[in-house]
């Protein structure tokens, strides 16, 4: 073979790599059904992206970071029309979490995202996954998928219209240890509620005075929570956040001005039912079905008395340490200060939104 031959059968060769690697358009999913969330784990191609939304502002040739924050709103509603999870006849709301750039082995670079939707953990439900992402950029463009499902990972493609179709089945013991975990969350989460419990046992006292408190205070929130939760009772969420901030506002006053509060487990347990409805808020925005609402309100509240009697065993080593200081008095006086202060702010952004 002719030098001239060599050198045009390299050109054509290398011709036809790169016309296979142009008509090769992939987006990489991992998708996990877990409990009552499926969460898609995307990387999507930047160049048709680009060619769809068109990324590239300065024309450089590059879509960097500051392009994608720019552009974040109109990626975030393109995929989102783009993906969605029904269960059964309902169609599921999607959150979409912010957006980074990743490159592969190669070079070739992604964006990088997550969704999550949440189902009602209805055991035997039927979730369909559609997935019609970029397609309307490059009609060949496919999403490679791997499915985490019940133990099992299983690779699909979402091409043409092709819907994966999931059949939930859930262990009880499943949906026990996720309401707990959540029950956990929320009072390490609700800044408003451990200011709350740290403004009860702030002044210490006996273990049996702390004890009367704690369960004073468990009892009030899980008959509210329980009423709220199941609908019988509906307070405006205005209402409830305002209610709470209050009652931290007056537990503090209670540190500052009175020496002696024998009976601040009444009080405690007034203020419980209160937050009872501030806790039922977690459990109504998962939409639960009636079947399954036993067992979540079971073991959520169970999980925010985990959180409460971790919050309690941690403050009560310093609070007998604090009872032996001289300084005591002023220091309890200072801190109950400042949980008014926060009470005060809280209940202002509730009541006028500032």
């Amino acid at each position: 073979m002719s030098w001239r031959a060599c050198r045009l059968a390299v050109l054509l060769w290398a011709l036809a790599r790169t016309l296979t690697a142009h008509t090769i358009s992939l987006t990489y999913a991992d998708i996990a059904i877990a409990g009552q969330q499926v969460r898609w784990s995307l990387k999507l191609p930047v160049p048709e992206l680009d060619l769809l939304l068109e990324l590239d502002r300065n024309h450089d040739g590059n879509v960097d970071a500051r392009e994608i924050r720019e552009a974040q709103p109109r990626i975030q509603q393109y995929v989102l029309s783009k993906i969605a999870v029904a269960e059964g006849d309902r169609s599921l709301p999607g959150t979409m979490g912010d957006l980074g750039l990743w490159k592969d082995p190669e070079g070739h670079p992604f964006l990088q995202t997550e969704i999550v939707f949440h189902t009602a953990g209805s055991d035997g439900a039927r979730l369909t996954l559609h997935c019609d992402l970029l397609r309307d950029a490059v009609s060949t463009h496919r999403t490679l998928a791997k499915i985490s499902e019940g133990g099992r990972v299983r690779d699909f493609v979402f091409e043409q219209g092709r819907d994966y179709v999931a059949e939930v089945r859930t262990r009880p013991i499943d949906a026990v240890l996720q309401f707990i975990r959540m029950g956990i969350l929320h009072i390490f989460t609700g800044y408003d509620h451990i200011a709350f419990l740290l403004g009860v046992v702030l002044i210490g006292g006996s273990f049996r005075t702390i004890l009367k408190v704690v369960t004073s205070f468990t009892i009030a929130h899980s008959l509210t929570l329980a009423l709220a939760a199941f609908r019988i009772v509906e307070l405006p969420s205005r209402m409830v956040e305002s209610g709470i901030a209050l009652s931290i506002m007056y537990i503090a006053l209670e540190n500052l001005f009175f020496q002696k509060v024998d009976r601040r487990w009444i009080v405690t347990f007034f203020f419980g039912l209160i937050h009872g409805f501030g806790f039922a808020s977690a459990l109504q925005e998962a939409n639960l079905t009636r079947n399954l609402m036993a067992t979540a309100l079971f073991s959520f509240n169970f999980g925010v008395e985990i959180g409460q009697l971790c919050i309690v065993a941690l403050l009560l080593p310093a609070l007998l340490y604090l009872s032996r200081m001289k300084l005591c008095t002023p220091i309890v006086k200072t801190c109950s200060a400042a949980i008014f202060v926060l009470g005060t702010v809280w209940f202002c952004q509730r009541v006028w939104g500032i």
